[in-house]
């Protein structure tokens, strides 16, 4: 019996454990900002920075995570993956719908583009890349 219980707290902690270890290699964000490269580099994002900058100013926003992945190519193609938890409901809305304004016009080098509800996988990252979190 004793060996029964044992053997059933071992499965059940084995389970918690592959879990977790699963839950720390994704990642879903609930908006994404890729840069992506066409031959020459990516665009500046200068104009994104410009955005959280003042999208903070108006909401009365202390400081935003942000998560820099990359690099994801030779070109310097990169991911600014946010999770918005400093924002209520209707800021997180009105972020997104800011970007999604913006974003489509950085075109100096390359493009870039939205993407909401993204998950990403620790173990789908080329080789060299990494996860820093940036705050802002």
């Amino acid at each position: 019996m004793i060996v029964m219980k044992k053997l059933c707290l071992a499965i059940f902690a084995a389970t918690i454990l592959s879990a977790a270890a699963f839950a720390q290699k994704q990642n879903t964000y609930p908006v994404v900002v890729s840069f992506n490269s066409m031959c020459c580099g990516v665009p500046n994002d200068q104009p994104l920075m410009k955005l959280i900058s003042s999208f903070k100013k108006q909401n009365k926003i202390k400081k935003m995570s942000v998560d820099k992945i990359g690099p994801m190519g030779r070109e310097g193609e990169y991911y600014m993956a946010f999770r918005l938890n400093e924002l209520n409901k209707a800021q997180k809305l009105k972020f997104i719908q800011q970007l999604k304004i913006l974003v489509p016009t950085m075109k100096d080098k390359g493009s870039a583009d939205v993407r909401e509800n993204l998950a990403i996988n620790k173990s789908d990252l080329s080789s060299g890349a990494s996860i820093n979190t940036l705050k802002l």
